[in-house]
């Protein structure tokens, strides 16, 4: 009774973690889904009416409800068997960023040498610079294009170039947090810092550091997209289409990737781009509803936290 007294006085964090049990729903339990086609199988074409064959894509029917891609593939078994490789690179993603974020806010609130230039170049320099430009550039270098572990590289990419935004959002709750009376007596006790972190910063900011990160898997998911819409791949193969010709195809099923040739599908299979966008855009929602609902305890001060 009482979890439910206070879902109904946060709709913001109940709609939110509906949402989240849907996408974990249909990331984890989807694929075994009885329409769900696992295999991604390829439809090469298909006979009309007047029996002449009609290549994909194929729009929304009650064969393929969502329709299919160019391949002819299903676009419903795409996004549910391309979920959990889409979520896994967002929450990595997030994970390291905040891996990087923490301790070097840490660090340089305590005005450790180094770590405070460390966080000025990664919060001051490269905030100038569009992140999505950052990532392009750092992405289409030779040795990163053609590296075996390219998917690796751009996923520290991605998560280093905004690891100096949280960590300065995280550094300034550090700055506050050190004024309080409590702070004091841990410094003049002469706690490590290991132990000031522990036992004095960390049990008042892991809800606000959560917050920043359910946020950031929104700001993630809509990074990728913008990489998929210009046709950055995150994992890709060198394939040889003529002699002495080739070319980097994507091979990953996840959403954004499924918004590379947009530009073109907005001028016909537009079912493509637009149910890939609303899955994104779905998600992102999710987050943001999660990361409002959990400020929102702390606007209330809800006794159970």
């Amino acid at each position: 009774m009482k979890l439910w007294f206070v879902l109904k006085h946060n709709l913001a964090f109940f709609f939110g973690l509906l949402f989240l049990l849907f996408l974990f729903f249909i990331t984890f339990i989807g694929p075994s889904l009885p329409f769900i086609d696992e295999e991604l199988k390829e439809i090469p074409y298909k006979w009309n009416e007047e029996r002449i064959p009609v290549a994909p894509p194929y729009p929304p029917s009650d064969e393929h409800l969502l329709g299919t891609d160019r391949l002819g593939r299903d676009m419903l078994s795409l996004l549910v068997m391309g979920a959990r490789e889409t979520l896994m690179i967002v929450i990595l993603i997030t994970i390291i960023r905040y891996l990087v974020a923490i301790p070097l806010a840490f660090l340089s609130h305590k005005k450790l040498p180094g770590a405070g230039l460390v966080l000025h170049w990664l919060n001051g320099l490269l905030s100038y610079v569009p992140t999505i430009v950052i990532v392009i550039l750092l992405a289409v270098i030779p040795p990163i294009l053609t590296a075996d572990y390219r998917p690796t590289y751009l996923i520290l990419i991605i998560a280093t170039v905004e690891a100096g935004r949280a960590a300065n959002m995280i550094k300034l709750e550090f700055d506050d947090l050190s004024a309080k009376e409590f702070m004091l007596s841990g410094v003049s006790s002469g706690a490590r810092l290991i132990t000031l972190f522990k036992a004095y910063y960390l049990p008042f900011l892991y809800l606000k550091v959560l917050t920043y990160m359910i946020t950031d898997l929104g700001r993630v998911m809509f990074l990728l997209g913008q990489l998929g819409f210009i046709g950055i791949f995150i994992s890709q193969d060198l394939v040889q289409i003529d002699l002495g010709i080739f070319e980097f195809v994507n091979s990953s099923i996840s959403w954004p990737m499924l918004l590379m040739d947009a530009f073109r599908d907005i001028r016909g299979p537009i079912w493509i781009p637009f149910f890939s966008a609303l899955a994104m855009t779905f998600t992102i929602f999710t987050f943001n509803l999660l990361a409002q609902g959990i400020q929102n305890f702390f606007k209330k001060k809800v006794s159970y936290l």
